[in-house]
């Protein structure tokens, strides 16, 4: 393996979250037990793999055991996971050396990548889209990355590996200020329409 590659445990969902990114989970299954019991247990850290069957290509979050939120008296739980980074699916194994849960390598995305920043018409554009959701606090958005701003968003799983694999940073603005403008659009409408009229 080259340096920028690394071999983990999988957990097959087949979501793709950007670094930041949460989601609870139910955990039933007895391989998964396991992995989640070492995750808990070693601080482990382990992937998502992700296949877009119409960008052909396949991603992996790489992700955290966060907390564990509730267990039950058949050995089940309930999770929370958070992504800190993402990388390229190189290959799958189904059983982990050792192992009752699948793994494989993943060739990690460059930090520059991750940390692009975002221009001042995709912060404006954010802003205005945190004021339309619901009980939404202004925020600081002095310290956001463009996969920051992603994340607070409800991209497909397919536009976030877009925005992932848009390696250039002027294109990676563009791409989510387009996301933002017609999310925003849309938001727009939909209060015009609760407040009893229609934009044109």
């Amino acid at each position: 393996m080259s340096t920028s590659e690394i071999h983990i445990p999988f957990f097959p969902l087949n979501i793709f979250l950007l670094p930041g990114e949460q989601v609870p989970l139910h955990i039933f299954e007895q391989r998964y037990r396991q992995l989640f019991a070492d995750a808990e247990g070693e601080d482990l850290a382990f992937g998502l793999p992700f296949e877009d069957a119409d960008l052909k290509c396949g991603y992996v979050s790489v992700c955290k055991l966060v907390e564990v939120t509730k267990r039950y008296n058949a050995g089940e739980s309930d999770v929370i996971i958070e992504a800190y980074s993402v990388g390229k699916l190189k290959s799958f194994e189904s059983v982990f050396p050792q192992k009752k849960y699948p793994g494989g390598v993943v060739e990690m995305e460059q930090e520059k990548c991750l940390n692009a920043l975002p221009t001042e018409e995709v912060l404006a554009a954010f802003d205005k889209y945190l004021s339309f959701l619901e009980g939404s606090e202004r925020l600081d958005l002095s310290g956001y990355r463009l996969v920051d701003i992603a994340a607070s968003m409800k991209l497909s799983n397919t536009d976030k590996v877009k925005l992932i694999r848009t390696k250039n940073e002027e294109k990676q603005n563009s791409f989510l200020l387009r996301n933002l403008r017609y999310t925003n659009l849309l938001l727009d409408q939909e209060r015009g329409i609760e407040n009893g009229f229609i934009l044109n």
